[in-house]
């Protein structure tokens, strides 16, 4: 019997080892898993400060858009190049008007002279001329100013 319990107690024992082998096995694994998941959590921490500075990056620059948007407007309407295209377009559109009054005139009205018509359109430019460089004050009536003098 003797014999028996040395077994018993030697297999106890190689259980044990055995049993402590897995324990330090197992928390040497519970470590590494931790030290990863330590490792996960400071990258997801960094990677979120990241899209955070991104997204405020981001908001920075659609303000700067919008603001740009209307600046490059503003200057743009400023410029001489804006001014020749609107004054070339509305002296395009102008023309074609009265090409079209012409030609209607021409097919529709074959008893109205479309030199007289020309006639009348300078007439009327040298009209409205006159009227833009000069402006009636409101005092009474009595006398008139150029453009020039009223601003001052």
């Amino acid at each position: 019997m003797l014999d028996m319990e040395e077994k018993v107690l030697r297999d106890l024992e190689k259980i044990e080892k055995y049993a402590a082998e897995k324990d330090h096995d197992k928390e040497k694994a519970v470590t590494e898993v931790q030290s990863l998941l330590d490792k996960a959590i400071v990258e997801s921490e960094k990677r979120d400060s990241k899209i955070t500075h991104f997204h405020e990056e981001v908001d920075q620059l659609h303000k700067k858009l919008e603001i740009a948007d209307d600046e490059a407007i503003a200057k743009y309407k400023m410029s001489a190049e804006y001014k020749s295209s609107l004054h070339m377009y509305g002296t395009e559109s102008w023309k074609a008007s009265i090409k079209m009054t012409k030609e209607w005139l021409v097919d529709d009205h074959s008893e109205i002279n479309p030199d007289e018509f020309d006639r009348y359109l300078r007439k009327r430019r040298a009209a409205d001329l006159a009227a833009q460089k000069v402006k009636i004050t409101d005092h009474g009536g009595f006398g008139s100013q150029t453009e020039s003098s009223l601003d001052s």
